[in-house]
Order: C-alpha cells, then sequence, then structure tokens
C-alpha cells in the first residue's frame, strides 16, 4: 500500500505546531507496518535540512495568477528513517508561510499526482487540515483516480480566504460545493471544502469526532458535518515514546522508571521547587500547566479564577505558555504578587515542559474544547496525574480516578472542586495515588494502535477503490 503525506510542517525541518510531531510519529510507525509512505512539504526559507544533501527529483511549471511558475522538487529523507520526503521549492509563493502559500501548494501537489512528476503512484492521498484542504476537490475536478483522507487535528483553524484564491488557481467558483455561501462573503473556506470532496474523513479523537457534529463544538460547520456524517470517523492521536520517556529524558535530573517512579518523581518535584523558588516540602501539592495561551480553547479564564480564589498557602502552581498577551500579563502580574505559590514563564523552555512533567504532581488541562491533546499523555507517561475537562481527547485518553482526575462542566468552580478532590486523595490515600501513577505510567498511548486504525482507514478506501 503507498501512502501520500501531506502536509504543511515536520518536524525536525519546520515546525510551527503540534501538527509537525504528528507528521514525523505516524508515518514512522505506518513505515514499519509495511505501508510505503512518503511525505510532501514546502521548502520554506526556513526550512532546516539538518546537513542533508538534497537530491533533484523534477523540475516543472505551474499555472498560477495568470502565470507560469518554476516548481522544483527536491528529495531528502527522515534522519532516522528511510521515508522519503519530497520539498517543493518555488521563490514566490512557497519561500514565507503567506495567505497565497496553501492555495499554491495545493495546486502543486495536484500537478505531480496529475503528471505522475513523482515516478510513484500513491493509492491514498492522506491530507492533514484546511492547509491541504483543497487538494481532495482539484483530485475530483481533474478526474483522477487517487482516493483521500483528510485528518481534522482542529475544525476551529479552518483556513478562510478570498475567493481570488479560487480564480488564482484556475478553478471555477462552480466547482466548490458551497459557493453560493460563501459568495456573501466573497470567501472559500479550505477545510469545508476538504470536509465536502474527501472520500473519507477522520478527526484526532473518537469523541471529537463525535463533537463536531454539534453546534457547540461544529464552529459553525456542524451541518456540513451531519450531511457528511457516514463518512467521518476518530482516531486517537499517540505520542513519541522514543523522546518522551523519563527513563531516558536527558532533560530531568533523575531519571526513572514505573518500579522507581515515587522516588524519581519526589527527587525531580525537589529539584524543580528549588529551580523555581518554592518552598521544599513534600506535603505541599505542585501543579502544572503547559500549553498554549489561546483563551478560546484552553481554559485559561476558569485557571485564573481558580488560582485567584484558593488558598495558595496550600499549593504550588507552575504555568509554562506563551501566546495572547493579555492573558500572559494577568499570570505574569498574578506570579508577581506570590512569588512562593506560583511561578509563570513566558518562554517555551522544552528543558522546563520536562521537569514539570517529571516533578510536578498533577497538571490542569481545563480546556474548553480538546481534539485530542497529547500534553494528558505525555504527563501520564512521566507518572504526573491530569486533572482535565472531560471533552474530546481527554474524555477517550483518561479514566476518572484511575490514571487522573476529569470534570465535567466549563467552569472555574468544577475546576476547583475536581482538583481539590485529587488533592485529599494525595494527601490522604498514598496507596491509592501510587497506583494511579503507576497505571497511567503503564498506558499504552504509542502510534502503533493508532498507525493500525489509519491502515484500516487506507484498505478501506483502496476497496473502494477496486468495488468502483
Amino acid at each position: 500500500m503507498k501512502v501520500l503525506f501531506v502536509v504543511w510542517e515536520l518536524v525536525p525541518f519546520f515546525q510551527v505546531g503540534g501538527l509537525g510531531d504528528v507528521a514525523k510519529a505516524l508515518p514512522k510507525k505506518l513505515h514499519q507496518q509495511g505501508v510505503d509512505v512518503r511525505v510532501i512539504l514546502p521548502f520554506y526559507k526556513a526550512l532546516k535540512l539538518h546537513r542533508q544533501q538534497k537530491k533533484l527529483i523534477k523540475e516543472f511549471t505551474v499555472v498560477y495568477d495568470g502565470k507560469k511558475q518554476k516548481v522544483t522538487i527536491f528529495q531528502i529523507h527522515f534522519l532516522d528513517a528511510k521515508i522519503p520526503v519530497y520539498i517543493l521549492k518555488n521563490e514566490k509563493w512557497l519561500n514565507i508561510p503567506s495567505k497565497d502559500i496553501f492555495s499554491f501548494y495545493n495546486l502543486c501537489v495536484y500537478e505531480i499526482l496529475k503528471n505522475n512528476y513523482l515516478e510513484w503512484v500513491p493509492d491514498v492521498v492522506h491530507c492533514q487540515d484546511h492547509h491541504t484542504g483543497l487538494i481532495p476537490l482539484l483530485i475530483k475536478d481533474g478526474n483522477l483516480k487517487f482516493k483521500t483522507l483528510l485528518t481534522i487535528h482542529n475544525l476551529n483553524h479552518q483556513g478562510k480566504y478570498s475567493l481570488d484564491i479560487v480564480k488564482k488557481m484556475g478553478l471555477k467558483h462552480s466547482k466548490c460545493r458551497v459557493i453560493q455561501w460563501e459568495t456573501k462573503k466573497k470567501q472559500i473556506n479550505f477545510l469545508l471544502e476538504g470536509i465536502i470532496h474527501a472520500d473519507l474523513v477522520n478527526a484526532v479523537s473518537p469523541s471529537y469526532a463525535k463533537e463536531i457534529f454539534t453546534e457547540e463544538y461544529g464552529c459553525g460547520l456542524d451541518e456540513i458535518i451531519r450531511n457528511e456524517g457516514q463518512k467521518i470517523s476518530g482516531i486517537l492521536n499517540g505520542i513519541d515514546y522514543d523522546s518522551r520517556d523519563p527513563v531516558h529524558d536527558k532533560n530531568i535530573n533523575f531519571n526513572y522508571g514505573v518500579d522507581s517512579a515515587i522516588k524519581g518523581k519526589r527527587l525531580n518535584k525537589k529539584f524543580l521547587q528549588e529551580k523555581l523558588g518554592f518552598t521544599v516540602s513534600d506535603d505541599i501539592p505542585l501543579i502544572g500547566f503547559i500549553g498554549r495561551f489561546e483563551s478560546k480553547q484552553k481554559g485559561l479564564d476558569i485557571m485564573h479564577k481558580m488560582i485567584r480564589r484558593v488558598n495558595l498557602q496550600k499549593f504550588q502552581f507552575v504555568i509554562l505558555g506563551q501566546g495572547e498577551v493579555e492573558w500572559e500579563d494577568q499570570f505574569l502580574w498574578l506570579a508577581s504578587f506570590y512569588k512562593k505559590n506560583v511561578s509563570y514563564i513566558s518562554v517555551f523552555d522544552k528543558k522546563l515542559a520536562s521537569q514539570i512533567y517529571a516533578g510536578a504532581d498533577f497538571l490542569l488541562v481545563p480546556s474548553r474544547f480538546e481534539p485530542c491533546g497529547l500534553i494528558q499523555m505525555i504527563a501520564m507517561r512521566y507518572g504526573t496525574l491530569p486533572i482535565a475537562r472531560a471533552t474530546g481527547g481527554l474524555k477517550d485518553s483518561i479514566i476518572d480516578g484511575v490514571d487522573g482526575f476529569l470534570f465535567k462542566k466549563y467552569s472555574s468552580f468544577d475546576l476547583e472542586t475536581k482538583m481539590k478532590q485529587a488533592v485529599e486523595i494525595w494527601k490522604n490515600d498514598k496507596k491509592k495515588i501510587n497506583e494511579m501513577i503507576v497505571t497511567a505510567m503503564k498506558k499504552d498511548f504509542s502510534w502503533d494502535k493508532s498507525a493500525r486504525e489509519y491502515i484500516k482507514l487506507y484498505e478501506k478506501l483502496c476497496n473502494q477503490s477496486q468495488i468502483s
């Protein structure tokens, strides 16, 4: 089976968000399970080759905005696997991420497939998020025989662009299924087009796949999603255990495994408390937060209210994240008044993140919505119990009272109640909390299972192709 994995970011060559990690981890597991998978992405000016020699594959031209544009395909490889990576170079449109880059990139991928410039024909074209959302439309419009799968990593990011984009690509407005709706705003919605035209669609957790059918979580696309519901499913993301492992993590001071978790976490907590200027004590719960400062999703408002309301002498909070300036300012202000109990670090520090995973007793994940979420899985791998809202992938990965704690209603009071319940068990029932730590660490969030589920979707698509 041959799969072209189409992305706009890929660790370690170019990364903006979590998709870059997925684009590295999932193809590796697919490759290990016998899939001939190859990855394609733009050759940005900021892309790092890591001393690899790029191999010239093909030069071709694409007509965009009425002009011929030269595109060059180079090939490199994963640094730790023999997986081909194709990078597309164009000095004007693929140099720097911009509003035109994704439409041009989608058109380039289509031309490559149509003309077999790779001299390799995939069975499935696996598109990721809105950045590649027009590829299924182009494939159908061009009557190409490739099957397409679109993975939704976050429905909130839809890629709405001016209809001028359609004209630049040489597409007719009528080819877009919902153009009558979108023309009023003179926009095209890349993700919406992908959902409509892809042969199959999946979200990055089973619960999120169900939630996006609703008005609350559908981000304005719930009617379309319900219409396309028969082809939508959910597969929970995994984490890369090669880089997320307290046994080998070089960023933590005391490495540990399941058998030495209690001692290892105690030593790492002491180190972290000293580093943050907190009182060093086993009797005060150390509670962490790691994440983007994105108020519409990450629950910053209810976490902030909760921290302001509780008796801070009984808790220690370490918060690592950056994003919306107004929320950065609010947490900086809070930390400046309660230096012995609240620490806020606004510059993301990978080493400190590992130290929080290893040293904290609990990790807050109070998200309003969460398509999958990786930090709760990483925390559990390190024996840090998540206190999370029961939504999306958080609900799919945490069992309340077994390997973490879940609260239902999105409110600071529900978050506070659940946090105090967790701390009460932590203080008064060490046997149970230690059992929860071991259970969390033993949970399997590797990509192996997820890869098998994706292979089932690929096989389903290939069977459809044989039938048709």
